[in-house]
């Protein structure tokens, strides 16, 4: 396997003009550009360049050696790479093997995602951290850093309906009937995790896309509806708040940081955007009603305003134990659960699993009372 050091040349310019020299990684069209996010995990890197969320950015691993367990196609989290670009310390030259395991490089080649190694990441993460949300362009040594630089302050940040158009309508219903009942899942960028933690249930899962319907989702009888994670910002997917609002108090509905965030905005709350997000698996949440904190994974540039309670008529269920921001509400009356963070956590923290299954019990509960 090529060593880092016989690798070509390559270089981030971000659109403030700082530069950090590497080594190319990877496949695909250069020079590329997208918003630059750190992600703090120190596994999982398949399931992050893979999850629909990272649509539009270029992901930057904290943790200085990436790719020593490889990468294995049944942990991805989607059809392809959603990221636009991996950065990281040091690409791993060994991996641990295992049946179907190939080397992060040719994963990130076999699937057309560019990347860069040898990158000082942890200088790159103060920085962002310091400045903020920046866009920032890749490239190899035919593109000059001014040439770059240029690219990336033309790239503007990716709209969240064009984001969420391209990565929402690739999965299938689930083929089994079920013997639990009926679920819908709304796909706004949706983890292929989310899924199997729905269908675990013993529920019967159709897959709409960021196109649907609310009529088409409440003639059909659905015992809930789960709006997924995805990229970019709520307020750019009028459409599908529309139709939150249309299905609340309808129909019980659990949202998942993009659906958390839509749902926010539905009821009448705000959402905003962070500094520079929230992305790890070690992000942690204290549940205001018991003061349990559990240590979960999250993706997220967008927060909903801490007025929700106030604006949305909703209980404040839990807050960043970091930063106090809001991760989640609930309103019991109509069946309304959020959660900012992701309770499948793949590859973890399972901290939070539990609230799939105690969201479906409490909507039996609900539409069985509805009926009566």
């Amino acid at each position: 396997m090529t060593s880092q050091f016989e690798r070509p040349r390559g270089r981030m310019v971000l659109s403030d003009g700082t530069c950090f020299e590497g080594y190319l990684t990877g496949a695909g069209r250069l020079p590329v550009c997208g918003e630059v996010v750190f992600n703090t995990s120190m596994t999982g890197y398949q399931e992050v360049i893979t999850d629909p969320s990272y649509a539009g950015q270029i992901v930057v691993m904290t943790y200085p050696q990436i790719g020593n367990y490889g990468a294995n196609p049944d942990d991805n989290e989607s059809q392809g790479c959603a990221a636009r670009g991996l950065v990281v310390r040091e690409l791993s030259t060994f991996f641990s093997p295992g049946p179907g395991r190939v080397s992060l490089e040719s994963f990130m080649t076999t699937s057309s995602l560019p990347g860069l190694t040898g990158i000082d990441t942890r200088a790159v993460t103060r920085h962002i951290r310091s400045l903020g949300a920046v866009v920032a362009a890749i490239g190899g040594e035919d593109c000059s850093e001014e040439e770059l630089m240029e690219l990336a302050r033309r790239h503007s940040f990716s709209s969240g309906e064009s984001l969420v158009a391209g990565v929402s309508g690739s999965r299938v219903s689930d083929e089994t009937a079920g013997e639990s009942g009926r679920a819908a899942v709304v796909d706004l960028g949706v983890k292929q995790s989310i899924l199997d933690a729905v269908r675990a249930l013993g529920v019967a899962t159709d897959v709409f896309d960021a196109s649907f319907d609310a009529d088409e989702i409440l003639a059909a009888g659905y015992d809930f509806v789960v709006f997924s994670n995805g990229p970019g910002d709520p307020e750019d997917v009028p459409g599908v708040v529309e139709n939150v609002r249309r299905l609340a108090g309808r129909v019980p509905v659990l949202g998942i940081c993009l659906g958390h965030q839509v749902t926010a905005l539905a009821l009448g709350g705000s959402t905003y955007k962070l500094k520079f997000g929230h992305h790890g698996a070690n992000q942690p949440v204290v549940d205001r009603r018991n003061n349990r904190v559990f240590i979960t994974s999250q993706n997220h540039g967008y927060a909903v305003g801490d007025d929700v309670a106030e604006k949305a008529g909703v209980a404040i269920t839990y807050v960043n134990a970091s930063d106090g921001t809001v991760e989640g509400f609930a309103d019991d009356a109509r069946m309304i659960e959020c959660v900012q963070f992701h309770p499948e956590a793949s590859p973890g923290p399972h901290d939070t699993g539990f609230i799939f299954k105690s969201f479906y019990e409490k909507a039996k509960g609900w539409r069985h009372a509805a009926d009566e």
